[in-house]
């Protein structure tokens, strides 16, 4: 009789696990849509017709305090408010690096005065230190009471080189931050910390070469969940020359499960925050043509979702809502669109309660007002 209890445990217990839904996300950047000439509130508006699990939006420095101690957080307010009104969970990314290019969203009265160098832990640099500190209190102290949102990202890939001029953060500052954050947010929600990924076996040589620091490792030991940025195909100009870098689903096997396993063994969840879902061509800051570009398109990427999942990855993040829209608006071509919306079955159903009631921001400088 144990043991048939114990199977019949160990069958539900599987069965459960079989059951995860797979919860799908995206990132809308106001950047990416102004780089692709659109008008960034109705490219958002029409992302928010997808019944998205979560939505993860950036705080970006360089646009909130153009001047110093002048804040106007008006475009992010209107973002989270309409994610609420479609009951959107939302991802709000801190600090001084936010999802697009150029990465760090540092602004120019700050850069002038911290002269940053070339390839540095920037973390190091004092007054950006403070600066960058001060900006994530702000951030948290006007949206920790916003109902829409559901989790904080420290940083984006903020471990990682990147950028024009190749900086990175050390793992200190992003604890630093994380601590800061939780001492300000009374609902105590979960922290991401993300890292890139490099499952392409040359790629991953590059990125093991050039860096010391692994800032996997560290993401998984900072944050509460760890994100991870997945491009399968990746594009690179050099030389001159166009580079492509594909990763088989062999490779990517062989990467991830390792990482999954490690993960579990600490009780933390994996998320792909961005899952490529747009071209990366080489040389190009977004890919505008209507032809069909190697680095890609729609199949494929149906493909690797269902690969993920059975990796066991059950939040994804898809990369590139921007340019699907870009896509049906200027070339016609309802490819992308159409393959997003085939993982949706029916709407989620809208949040009706009243907005003014139910955000009371912290702070003086209350909703759309500047200081």
């Amino acid at each position: 009789m144990r043991t048939l209890a114990f199977v019949i445990i160990l069958m539900l217990g599987a069965a459960a696990v079989e059951a995860e839904p797979l919860h799908i996300g995206t990132t809308f950047s106001r950047r990416q849509s102004e780089y692709l000439e659109m008008d960034w509130q109705e490219t958002y508006l029409e992302l928010l017709k997808f019944p998205f699990d979560a939505l993860r939006l950036g705080s970006y420095w360089s646009i909130i305090e153009k001047e110093e101690g002048v804040f106007d957080f008006s475009a992010l307010d209107w973002q989270l408010d309409r994610a609420f009104e479609h009951g959107i969970p939302v991802v709000l990314t801190l600090g001084m690096k936010a999802p697009r290019w150029p990465e760090y969203y540092i602004p120019e009265w700050v850069l002038k005065k911290a002269q940053l160098k070339f390839g540095q832990d920037v973390s190091r640099n004092a007054y950006l230190h403070d600066k960058t500190l001060a900006f994530v209190r702000k951030v948290v102290e006007r949206y920790a009471g916003h109902p829409a949102v559901k989790y904080w990202q420290v940083e984006n890939e903020g471990l990682d080189r990147s950028g024009r001029n190749y900086w990175w953060i050390s793992s200190s500052m992003i604890r630093e931050e994380i601590g800061l954050l939780r001492s300000l947010d009374p609902a105590a929600r979960p922290v991401i910390v993300s890292a890139a990924t490099y499952p392409n076996s040359f790629l991953n040589f590059l990125a093991r070469f050039f860096a010391k620091n692994d800032p996997l490792a560290e993401a998984l030991e900072a944050g509460d969940i760890l994100g991870v940025n997945v491009y399968p195909t990746v594009g690179h100009q050099m030389w001159q020359r166009k580079f492509y870098f594909w990763s088989t689903p062999e490779e990517r096997r062989e990467y991830f499960e390792p990482l999954l396993a490690q993960a579990k063994a600490r009780g933390k969840p994996v998320w792909i925050m961005e899952l490529q879902a747009e071209p990366w061509e080489p040389g190009q800051l977004v890919h505008i043509g209507a032809d069909r570009p190697p680095t890609g398109w729609p199949e494929p990427v149906s493909e690797s979702i269902g690969e993920f999942k059975e990796l066991g990855f059950h939040t994804i993040l898809l990369w590139g809502g921007e340019y699907w829209i870009y896509r049906r608006l200027h070339h016609e071509d309802q490819h992308w669109w159409d393959m997003v919306l085939n993982f949706f079955e029916s709407p989620k159903d809208k949040h009706s309660e009243d907005l003014s009631s139910a955000y009371q921001p912290a702070g003086p400088d209350a909703r759309h007002g500047q200081t």
